[in-house]
Order: structure tokens, then sequence, then C-alpha cells
């Protein structure tokens, strides 16, 4: 009998002989329609139709699209305005999704979903480190051979991975399958100098190279590498900029590349014109996270530094663009910019993320490629378990991986494409390290958020519910307003119900219509 990673893959590769015939035939299936001239029109996810099929491209009668996902590490969406090249060639080419979230705002978890297209409870990663968290609780939950990576890679495309891989991994630890180019860092990879990189086995130190720089080279080579072969590929930049640095065991603001060390000296975080920054009365806000007020001189500093940061990221974006135009490659890509999640710089009196607020949850999230529209803004709240499933369809096999059981997240590209709206409900949720915590909930917090309320359940048993049409900044906690019972027990009850969902179709149901005081 096969092995459950034998069906997937043999189910893979079946799927990805069935594109190969479909594109060399007179009709192609609209699954692959990722290839067509922009302005094309995809069908919802298992439709298909007669069409003329595209001219091959250099790599042969393969017709579907490249993939460039390249993200960084703790960056708001409100922090985009600094990023002017990524803005213009990426956003101001495709669709800029302006209400984008990371549902388990933490860096390993948020990666678990990126690989998986799963939430923590499906794919076993809730936190960055302990029992349930890492590199090791990826590992121990069988997705080694269950991935984005193997999932394309099965599907005939190559496939590389550079920069920021899951908290934990080192040199150590085991060669992750499924990328032709497996180059993560392992060794001081929030330095930002110094950072040591896999290299396909070959670990090299870049003691003088600044880490953003390295990730570039070796995308650059990648990229000219795979553009040259008869076969579609996935490159995944993982970028460490904005993350706090960490060197010699002190924490530290992030270590901007030389040449942009003294950019934006005036420049003033915009949190700190929110009424949210040290929020005055943290009364209502749970005992977890109610803190002193945080000092605006060092909120300032570290923004500078954040930003200064993305420089190097905004420089490497715009020459992966451009290689893709001089190769010929860029009309057939599909490239996305994100982050992993959000960081609050004071919003609640606090610094950091893995708090159910939106300053956390909120990522960039810029796409474009063929058939997409060109300089757009959307609004649809999509999340970060979106990502593989639609990738997968763009390389023809997310039905084949779904029927194998794997992918909690909707394929985007019919929201995209303004041929459906986006789920009305979504889970939240952040994990622990603590064995306490760990015993008495399993979780740190648990929510719900819709395009009206945010909903969270802490460990403690203490509840926050907010009303974002009324009050986008959380500031006035409504759950132990007696006007809102019928809210609070309405959005507990679909977290109930997300809480222990599997697969897309009981991780999107539709919930109702939107609860009413």
């Amino acid at each position: 009998m096969l092995s459950h990673a034998h069906r997937v893959r043999a189910g893979v590769t079946a799927a990805v002989a069935r594109v190969t015939s479909r594109v060399v035939v007179p009709t192609v299936a609209l699954a692959l329609a990722l290839s067509l001239p922009s302005g094309a029109v995809l069908p919802p996810s298992g439709a298909s139709a007669a069409v003329t099929p595209p001219p091959a491209a250099a790599r042969g009668t393969d017709a579907r699209p490249n993939i460039l996902l390249i993200t960084s590490d703790d960056q708001r969406d409100d922090e985009m305005p600094w990023m002017p090249f990524t803005r213009r060639l990426i956003g101001r080419t495709g669709v800029d999704v302006t209400d984008f979230i990371s549902p388990h705002p933490l860096c390993c978890p948020a990666r678990a979903e990126i690989f998986t297209g799963e939430y923590a409870h499906n794919n076993g990663v809730r936190h960055n480190g302990g029992p349930y968290g890492g590199w090791q609780a990826f590992v121990d939950a069988g997705n080694s051979d269950e991935h984005l990576g193997v999932w394309l890679q099965d599907a005939g495309y190559r496939t590389a991975f550079v920069g920021k891989m899951l908290n934990g991994y080192d040199r150590s630890a085991a060669v992750l399958p499924g990328f032709d180019h497996w180059n993560p860092t392992v060794a001081a990879p929030y330095a930002y100098y110094g950072t040591t990189f896999f290299d396909d086995g070959q670990p090299r130190q870049y003691r003088d190279d600044y880490v953003a720089d390295v990730a570039a080279d070796y995308a650059h080579d990648y990229i000219r590498e795979f553009s040259a072969q008869q076969a579609p590929w996935f490159l995944w930049i993982s970028h460490v900029g904005p993350h706090d640095a960490h060197r010699n065991g002190v924490d530290r603001a992030p270590i901007p590349a030389e040449r942009h060390a003294d950019l934006f000296p005036d420049e003033v975080p915009p949190s700190l014109a929110r009424d949210s920054f040290n929020e005055p009365d943290t009364g209502d806000k749970p005992s977890e996270v109610r803190t002193g007020k945080v000092r605006k001189r060092a909120i300032t500093a570290e923004f500078r530094a954040r930003i200064r940061s993305l420089q190097a990221i905004d420089e490497a974006n715009r020459a992966a663009v451009r290689q893709l135009r001089r190769l010929g490659e860029l009309d057939d890509t599909i490239i996305v910019y994100t982050s992993d999640n959000g960081y609050l710089l004071g919003e609640h009196r606090l610094t950091g993320k893995n708090v159910p607020y939106e300053e956390a949850l909120q990522v960039p999230f810029l796409v474009r490629g063929p058939g997409l529209p060109r300089g757009e803004e959307l609004d649809e709240r999509l999340t970060m378990v979106d990502v593989a499933p639609t990738f997968l369809h763009a390389a023809g096999v997310l039905a084949d991986v779904r029927a194998a059981g794997h992918t909690d997240g909707i394929d985007m590209w019919p929201v995209l494409t303004g041929r459906r709206s986006a789920p009305s409900t979504h889970l939240t949720q952040a994990g622990t390290s603590s064995p306490e915590v760990q015993a008495a909930f399993g979780w740190w917090w648990r929510g719900v958020t819709t395009d009206r309320w945010s909903y969270t359940r802490w460990w403690t048993g203490e509840t926050e519910l907010y009303d974002r049409s009324a009050d986008p900044l959380q500031l006035d906690n409504l759950a132990d307003d007696p006007t809102y019972r019928s809210v609070r027990r309405e959005l507990q009850d679909r977290l109930d119900v997300l809480g222990s969902c599997a697969g897309p179709a009981a991780c999107n149901q539709d919930l109702g219509a939107e609860p009413q005081p």
C-alpha cells in the first residue's frame, strides 16, 4: 500500500502530466490561464474553457507561470511608503491588497502557514520555540515531505529558497526536501552582517556583506539559471529586515546597510499620531498585555532603523524585476511581496507582535502577474494561509493536493480578479511555549475577525471585543458591555467552529451576516 506521502506525490505527478498534455493541444485548461496576457480572465478554480493557447514560452510547451515570493520580517503595512521601487514595480503594475492579514502574527507560525497553506492546529507550528514551535515542531508534525516546495517540485517546477527559515533551523538540521537550491541562513540570521548561508551544503559566512544583498545575489543566480531551462520555477526570497537585530546576545534596532545608515533623519513614525499610541487608559485590556508607556524617542529611533533596513530589500526587488524583464520572463512571472507579521510601535503601549490587534495582523501584500488587474487596490480580507493554495492553482495541482487532505486556505485568484468575495470570518490565534498556558488553554489567545468585529479569548479567560467600524484603533473593549452580549456570543460560536476546522470548505465557510448588537 502506498504511504500518504507517496499518494500525494502520485496525484501531483499525474496532475502535471495532464497539465503538460493540455498545453500542446488546441485547447487549454484555464487553470493555467495565469500565463495568458495581461487582462485575461481566470475562471473559478476547477472551471475550464476552450481558448487559443498562448505562444510557447522559451521554456518549451509548459506555459505555467513562474512564481517569485519575496517576504520581509515584521514589516508594518504603513511602512510601504518608504519602499518606492516595490510599490511602483509590483503594486502599481498589479494588485495592492490593503486588508491582507497574518492571522498568526509571529515569525515561525506565519512561515509554516506559507509552506503548508494550513493553520497551526493542522500544521503543528504554534510558536517560535518550545514543544509546539519552531523547526522541530514543523518536522514532528510530518510537514517535511508535504509542503509547497515538494508540491511544486513534483509538479515540474524548479525550486529554490534563500534567506530566513523557520526559527530553530541551523546547519545541524536536515535539508528540507522539495528544493533544487536550498539556501537558508544557518547562523547569525539577525546580525545583518556576518550571516552564514547554507548554500546547498557548503555553508559560507558573509562577514562584510549585508544580508539582504547576499540573498539578492543568490536570487539573481537562481533566476538566471532557471530561466535558461525548460520548466517554470518557484523562488522564495526570505529577507530578515526590518526585524530587530540580535548580536552577541543583545537585542537592538534593525541594522541598515552602510549605504543607508544616514537616511531619513527626520522621519516620524505614523503610530505617534494615533490616539492608540501610549493608550491613555488600558484598564479594559487583558492583563497579559497591560503595561507601562513607551518612550517616543525610542520608538522614533526604532522606526527610522526599520525603514532604513527596508531600503536594501527595496533595491533587491527592483533588481529582480529588471532581471526578469531582461530575460523576457517578467510577463510570465507571478511576483508577491509580503511580510510574515506586522509590528506595534507604541500602540496600546506595546512594542512587538503576536497580539490580536490590527497593527500586528496587517501586513503588506502586493502581487503582479499575468491575468491580474494593473494598478488596483483591493480591500478584501485575505490571509497568509491563502498563499500556498493560490500558487498551487497557478501550477495546476491544487485539486490534487487538496484531495490528499492538505491546505486550509482559499485560492485568491478569483478574489484578486474581482469575481468572488473573500470569506466573511477569519480565525486568528497565537500559540505559546509556556507549559502552564498550554495545559490551561493550548493557546495564548484565539479569536475571529470579520469586516466589522474583532473578538479574542485569552488563556486567562479574559475576552476582547472591538467594533472596528466605530473604533478602528481598538481602544474601547466592549466584551463586558451587556449591549454587545449577543455579538460576543455569536463570535465565540464562530471561533468554536473555525478553531477546529480543517480544509478549505470548513475553514472558509459562510457563517452568516455580521452580528448586530
